[in-house]
């Protein structure tokens, strides 16, 4: 169980990790002049003006400088099914050759055990981790619920693009382990669009990170157009009196074990991966190119310049989250909870 991501940290694991950089194996070598002449696509498995695709312009624009014979980097978007869609085609349907990077979106790694998806995220090649962001409750400052427990008394409508999407999900899974009335509606095609509803008054709330709100409406934290009352994932400092879901869970029930299934995913963050297939080699090659991006300083002033997260996560503590993340999935009963939680018809 994990209540927030590892991160690399101190000048030493620096040190040792630009160390590997510089001297790479013969075959990574040889991997390295593969992607002379190449272009790298990044697939992001949401439509673009949201945080995860700022975040895939940010990696594309400087991953070029670190993979050997700098190859031209784009973004695509591939959205649909809270990111299932995009996870499949990764698995199923992309070159395995290196030079299509997939984008991790909350719940890519507990949709296969609600539905047939087509894929299996535990096996993704991954590669590191942009930053790890946390996940928020939040509802517009005149909502009848000012705090959780007023969801408890009062029917708050949230929007939410669909029924995959992290804006339907925690919803729905906090409905069912608090007893809160939210009221989701689906079919909002964006989360820009469920940010105009509220504005709109026709919904009273979202779930949504909070550097989704920092990053492009800012003005809301600012002149207190929103409360937060509820957060989960890493811990952030600016929302330390929020309560967080896990501390409402009763240690060891159920319930805690299928919130540990659900946060697993927020734990990865803005990750990116290869798909399985890709060859070790080249995974070598793109995970070093990788590391020394997140390190690249420029990176990081572009993140601080557009109000998003940045705490790289190394692909060694990526696929620790994954396999800790996934541990209660062991349990068939807590599967079963789960399912039933999302909305799963029984099977």
């Amino acid at each position: 169980m994990l209540n927030r991501p590892f991160r690399v940290a101190g000048a030493f694991a620096l040190a040792l990790s630009f160390a590997a950089l510089c001297v790479p194996s013969t075959a990574a070598r040889a991997a390295g002049s593969f992607f002379k002449d190449k272009t790298l696509s990044i697939v992001v498995p949401v439509g673009p003006g949201g945080t995860y695709h700022v975040y895939a312009q940010i990696l594309a624009r400087h991953l070029t400088k670190h993979v050997p014979d700098n190859p031209t980097v784009i973004v695509q978007n591939r959205p649909g099914g809270g990111g299932a869609t995009s996870a499949a085609y990764m698995a199923n349907v992309a070159p395995k050759d290196g030079t299509v990077i997939g984008k991790i979106v909350p719940g890519m790694l507990t949709h296969p055990l609600v539905r047939d998806t087509g894929y299996d995220a535990t096996r993704f090649q991954y590669l590191g981790a942009i930053a790890a962001r946390d996940f928020s409750i939040a509802v517009w400052h005149d909502s009848p619920a000012k705090t959780w427990e007023g969801l408890r008394e009062h029917e708050v409508t949230f929007g939410a693009t669909g029924r995959a999407a992290s804006s339907y999900v925690v919803p729905a899974f906090i409905n069912g382990v608090l007893g809160t009335k939210i009221k989701i509606v689906t079919g909002y095609g964006s989360g820009g669009d469920l940010n105009i509803a509220m504005e709109r008054g026709e919904t009273q709330g979202r779930g949504n990170f909070y550097s989704g709100f920092s990053s492009v409406r800012p003005d809301w934290i600012r002149d207190r157009k929103i409360r937060f009352l509820l957060t989960m994932g890493p811990k952030n400092p600016k929302l330390a009196g929020v309560p967080r879901v896990r501390d409402l869970l009763k240690p060891g029930s159920i319930e805690m074990k299928t919130f540990d299934l659900l946060e697993a995913s927020f734990n990865l963050g803005q990750a990116f991966y290869l798909p399985e297939g890709a060859p070790a080699d080249r995974v070598e090659v793109m995970r070093k190119a990788f590391w020394a991006t997140l390190m690249d300083p420029e990176l990081k002033a572009e993140c601080e310049q557009r109000r998003v997260d940045y705490g790289p996560v190394s692909a060694e503590d990526l696929r620790r989250v994954v396999t800790e993340g996934m541990e209660p999935a062991r349990d068939p009963e807590v599967v079963k909870k789960f399912r039933t939680l999302m909305g799963a018809k029984a099977s």
